[in-house]
Parts: C-alpha cells; structure tokens; sequence
C-alpha cells in the first residue's frame, strides 16, 4: 500500500521516517512520501493524488480545512470539528477523518489530570485549533481562543471566547489551566516570535506547543525557564499517526517503534 503527507511546505515533516518505522515493525511493504502541495495548485489535488496511486494520506498545514471539499464523505467528529486531517481511499472514494483530536488528548492524560482543566486558551485558529478545541469542549472545557484575526471563527460549531492575538499579554493568564500553540510560529523552517508572554501564569499551568520538530520551541523554552510543566506534539504526532493507520488499513500500529524513529531523529 502506498500512503502520503500533503502540506507547504512539507520538509520539515517526519511523517514518512515515523510511518516506515512502523512497517519495517510490522514488517509490511508500504510506503509513505511527502507530497509538497502549492497553494496555486491545490485545485488539481484530486488529480495529483490519483497520480501518486495513493490509498490513504495524511493532511497538515495549510489544508486541513481545505481539503474537506473534495473528499465524498467526512467522519461526524472531523466534520463537527471541520477539519480533515487523514484520508482514505477505498474503492475511489474519499473519506476524510480527524485523528488530531483524539491523538491530542491521548497525550494530555499522559501528562496531567484531565479533569483539573476547565479553562483553555488556544493560540492559533487553524485546523488542529478546530479539533483540539471541539475535543475539550466536548470534555467540559471552556474555550478561549487568540489569534490574529476573528474571521476564521466565524464557521466554528462551538462556542468559544476571542480576543486578538495584539490584546493577549492585557488578559489575566491565571484564569487558564492549560496553554497549547496550534500555530507554526517556532517549528522548523518557520519564525520564532515569541508569542505570549507566560510570566504571568498560575504556577501549574500546562503549556502546550503541538509541534515536534524542533522538540523544544521558544514557547516551551520560556515554560522551561519559568519551571512550568510543559509537553511538545512528540506524542499527538504519533497517535495521530497511529490512528490514520488504523484508518488506512485496520490494523494496530506500533507506536513504540514509530515513537523511537522520531526521538532518535531529533536527538532526543
């Protein structure tokens, strides 16, 4: 079988290094590529997939919203989340899930209890925003969302509180048990503005940052440095990964080994 990650840009991925990992551990003979997608032809998707012979692909930044009009049907959470983050392919149909949501908050029982969380700040307003954000409200959180711009709430399916992203540091912090960057803003290959500043924030606040490479952004550097308990997207990534598989082809992946491919990758 043949599977994918689409994205602009794509490099930085470390999708295709996890996914093998998880073949060669259950010894199958499939492969994963990066597929790097320009905004002016992302039209011809249908297409560019089609001629890839893909059964399955994952889907980041910048689509995860975009691609949901060309997919045939759309699992209940990702379109109550309105973002699609994996596809499969069977018999030429597209069916699009969200594994974000779930991955995401597999990892946050990891690092903390659950139920202590009632109040959410998010920074960012893309597609894992949308899911993560559905995700603990569902779970009884409120959510507070900061980003640039309102415009990309306005199709949202759940409630949630904005204030712009140029007003955040006004805001009392200490209201907020749990912190996550949905944005690019420190990953590889992109900026490293700092974006909030965490001095503020209650002594046990969990700060959150979904991205993995590299493993310890500004944002976490600063929590680090403020001795608050923190966690990056090592654990969504793989989960998230995990359950596309599933998706794809109905079987358990190893997350031991797709978690080892990527922390020996990162020198972790």
């Amino acid at each position: 079988m043949k599977f994918a990650v689409i994205g602009h840009p794509i490099l930085h991925s470390l999708s295709p290094l996890m996914h093998h990992a998880n073949f060669k551990a259950l010894n199958r003979d499939d492969e994963y590529i990066a597929l790097n997608i320009d905004p002016n032809h992302f039209h011809h998707i249908k297409d560019i997939i089609n001629q890839s012979q893909l059964d399955g692909f994952n889907v980041t930044i910048p689509y995860k919203v975009d691609i949901m009009q060309y997919c045939d049907e759309i699992d209940l959470l990702a379109q109550k989340i309105g973002a699609v983050n994996t596809v499969a392919i069977q018999d030429g149909k597209w069916i699009g899930y969200n594994t974000d949501a779930d991955g995401y908050i597999m990892d946050l029982k990891q690092n903390c209890n659950i139920d202590y969380i009632k109040q959410v700040l998010i920074i960012g307003a893309g597609g894992a925003s949308r899911a993560l954000a559905t995700k603990l409200y569902d779970l009884g959180c409120n959510i507070t969302i900061t980003n640039r711009s309102q415009n990309r709430l306005s199709d949202w399916k759940i409630p949630t509180e904005y204030i712009a992203l140029s007003d955040i540091n006004k805001i009392d912090l200490k209201q907020f048990q749990l912190i996550i960057n949905t944005t690019p803003v420190g990953m590889s290959g992109f900026n490293n503005e700092m974006l909030i500043d965490l001095n503020h924030c209650q002594k046990d606040t969990m700060i959150s940052d979904i991205i993995y490479n590299p493993a310890e952004t500004e944002f976490l550097k600063q929590a680090k440095d403020l001795k608050l308990p923190y966690f990056n997207g090592l654990g969504m990534f793989v989960n998230q990964g995990a359950l596309s598989f599933k998706y794809w082809t109905g079987i358990d992946a190893n997350r031991e080994a797709m978690k080892a491919a990527v922390i020996k990758k990162l020198n972790l």
